[in-house]
């Protein structure tokens, strides 16, 4: 199990350097910049996250619903090492995605954010692509509007990869006392975001966390 810290911020001096302290001090095992840094800064944010943090596992999340192949090509051009698509998009993207993610050496997340129905697309896209992760992802608005968090989903994440042998990464409104929850779990990547970010201390809580964990 890993811990992943969901850097959804929208000033970039403010993410990076909470990354150069989180993955400097081993708090977290990878750094993911997230959809609103990248929509507000492109790859240039994920350049800036690469010089800042050479070592780290970095993923980038692109969110693709097309042009898979320009997206993950700018994304390893600019140091990252892990993109995602959305499970939603044509399977053709998906296809296209995951084979130049491959090529260029890049691990692949298929995020089911706003799937209705998973177990059925799960199997449709691993039965025609090969992908490194299914991410199980409960959005932002999701989580405030129905007070629900990705806790509902760990017993799904575990039959998934116990099924079809698939690595599963969680996400969504994860915290100290839901993390708990997930030590010993079948759950490859936890994705935290702003019970980390938005803490006062966030150092402090990613070691809780870690520790809740197990790491």
């Amino acid at each position: 199990m890993k811990l992943q810290v969901a850097l959804d911020l929208t000033n970039l001096d403010s993410a990076v350097e909470l990354a150069r302290r989180l993955f400097g001090n081993g708090l977290v095992d990878i750094i993911e910049v997230g959809t609103p840094l990248i929509k507000a800064y492109g790859m240039y944010s994920v350049s800036r996250m690469r010089v800042c943090c050479p070592t780290a596992p970095i993923f980038a999340d692109l969110k693709t619903m097309d042009a898979g192949r320009i997206e993950v090509k700018l994304a390893a051009e600019h140091g990252a090492n892990m993109v995602s698509v959305l499970a939603a998009a044509p399977l053709d993207t998906i296809r296209e995605f995951s084979e130049e993610a491959r090529r260029l050496g890049l691990s692949t997340v298929v995020d089911f954010i706003g799937v209705v129905n998973v177990e059925d697309r799960v199997k449709e896209v691993l039965s025609t692509v090969k992908v490194d992760y299914v991410g199980l992802h409960v959005g932002i608005d999701v989580q405030d509007a129905r007070r629900v968090t990705a806790e509902v989903l760990i017993d799904e994440a575990e039959s998934i990869r116990s099924r079809y042998g698939v690595g599963v990464t969680l996400a969504g409104g994860i915290d100290v006392k839901s993390s708990a929850k997930l030590r010993g779990r079948g759950v490859d990547v936890v994705v935290v975001g702003r019970a980390i970010t938005a803490a006062e201390k966030p150092e402090e809580v990613a070691r809780e966390i870690r520790r809740n964990l197990g790491l």
